[in-house]
């Protein structure tokens, strides 16, 4: 057993597949993952999930109106100061 339960592991495996957890966090993560199939399963359809939705908002990206695109930059800047645009 990993010393780590699945409650544990699912409320926190997306912030493991951010890498935002500590390191010794992630690696208890990690072995629990290996050794649980059904969290395991969880985790990858989570990751799965997520290549989904960031490869259809990079294909729509470039369908977004110019004018909204400025809009949003405009927001942005007023409230974090200037966008690089490179």
């Amino acid at each position: 057993m990993s010393g780590i339960d699945c409650d544990e592991v699912l409320r926190e495996v997306e912030a493991f597949l951010d890498h935002e957890l500590p390191v010794e966090r992630s690696e208890f993560i990690a072995l629990h993952l290996q050794t649980c199939s059904p969290c395991a399963r969880r985790a990858d359809f989570q990751q799965r999930l997520r290549a989904i939705v960031a490869r259809k908002c990079a294909l729509d990206r470039a369908q977004v109106p110019e004018t909204l695109a400025i809009r949003i930059r405009m927001v942005i800047e007023e409230e974090h100061g200037p966008v690089d645009r490179a």
